[in-house]
């Protein structure tokens, strides 16, 4: 009989591929629009969606730390049932806004706990050493059912721009009620009451407050998730404009998510040769020159500059991951990720309104290029605020 914590990690892998079937994400834009949406409102709506995340990302953090992390998931799932149920037979900006609030509070309930209940599972087994390895397998697995999803779904769109959304529903559906099945390693020592979060609460604040590393990790995925986020979020419309034809949508976006898989799954090979240091710079050079050279909107060759943020991503989202982890201790390791998960959405909930206004005022081109100056600025900041961290 399989050990409950080895079948954890197996139902890692299939639920997290049945959670990313999201046929609406390739053209998710143009889904927005389609469904009666202009594209300032899209820009509100996503960034009231990170606020969104932004404001449950801690509370639900210390949530899945007392409650435990299955029933938060199962929370957290349920959550994105509702939005897609109502994106699918609905239209309109309320509609729409109140379908992302629900997201966000989905986000922000699974952002950390699944990362934590995870590593638990292996802590459980004695094989914490493997995370980055099997943290990387489960970003391939994810990222290539959603290289087939895109596909799919820009084909779904060209049919019925309604027929994504519609398709996503059962598979979702299947997700939430596999995740019955978890095995919780460490049921919560705590009782779930207001004292004990407000008690919680407060040790994890003074515990991050302490640790130079885990906020240099915060600040730092502020910029590089926020600009990634954003950057993907935006990328139908980015495609439009540098040319490409809205029937190759999904081959382009299938394209960059086996990359973004190919990247995840040697990470932990890529890490091991570069080390920390090393690979943190990589990943701030690569989001940098790749923001920079979209802003130039090159007619099809511009394809290749979402390729190199998707190769970033891979990579980034599996180191940044261990490392946060490996600094967070079992009894707060939801709502670590959490905080890390929260610098995410801060970084898009303040870049995304400014990006939607500049596209307004000049042009895609010319935001993202502004985009880009201000995310040197701010790298070189950080890097000098936090250059002993660096360098230990």
């Amino acid at each position: 009989m399989q050990n409950p914590f080895e079948r954890n990690i197996t139902l890692h892998y299939i639920i997290a591929s049945l959670m990313w079937m999201r046929f609406f994400v390739p053209v998710l834009a143009l889904f927005y629009i389609a469904s009666q949406v202009p594209l300032e409102e899209f820009t509100i709506i996503m960034g009231v969606f990170s606020l969104a995340i932004l404001l449950f990302e801690i509370p639900t953090g210390i949530i899945a730390d007392l409650i435990g992390k299955k029933n938060t998931l199962l929370l957290s799932r349920l959550c994105y049932i509702a939005e897609i149920y109502l994106i699918a037979f609905h239209n309109g900006f309320w509609i729409f806004l109140i379908a992302k609030i629900i997201s966000g509070i989905g986000v922000s309930l699974g952002s950390g706990t699944s990362s934590a209940l995870l590593f638990d599972s292996l802590k459980k087994l004695g094989r914490e050493k493997d995370h980055k390895r099997i943290s990387g397998t489960l970003h391939a697995i994810t990222n290539v059912s959603m290289a087939f999803v895109f596909i799919i779904g820009a084909y779904l769109f060209s049919l019925n721009p309604k027929l994504p959304a519609i398709v996503s529903l059962p598979l979702i559906s299947l997700g939430f009620l596999l995740t019955f099945f978890f095995k919780e390693p460490y049921p919560p020592s705590k009782t779930a009451n207001l004292k004990n979060f407000m008690a919680h609460f407060k040790e994890s604040i003074s515990m991050f407050w302490k640790n130079r590393h885990l906020q240099y990790l915060g600040l730092f995925s502020l910029i590089i998730a926020g600009v990634i986020g954003m950057a993907l979020s935006l990328s139908s419309v980015y495609y439009k404009e540098i040319l490409i034809p809205i029937s190759l949508i999904g081959v382009i976006a299938f394209i960059g998510s086996m990359l973004s898989a190919l990247s995840a799954k040697n990470a932990h090979k890529l890490e091991q040769y570069w080390k920390q240091k090393k690979s943190l710079y990589i990943i701030q050079i690569c989001v940098l020159v790749a923001t920079l050279l979209m802003g130039l909107t090159i007619g099809y060759i511009g394809v290749l500059f979402i390729f190199m943020l998707q190769l970033t991503e891979g990579f980034y989202t599996v180191i940044i991951n261990d490392y946060v982890n490996t600094h967070a201790p079992t009894s707060h390791r939801a709502t670590m990720l959490s905080i890390n998960n929260m610098f995410d959405n801060i970084g898009i909930f303040i870049l995304l309104p400014l990006l939607g206004f500049s596209i307004k005022a000049y042009s895609l081109g010319t935001a993202f290029i502004f985009l880009g100056i201000l995310v040197l600025v701010y790298l070189i900041t950080i890097n000098i605020a936090f250059r002993k961290v660096i360098a230990s």
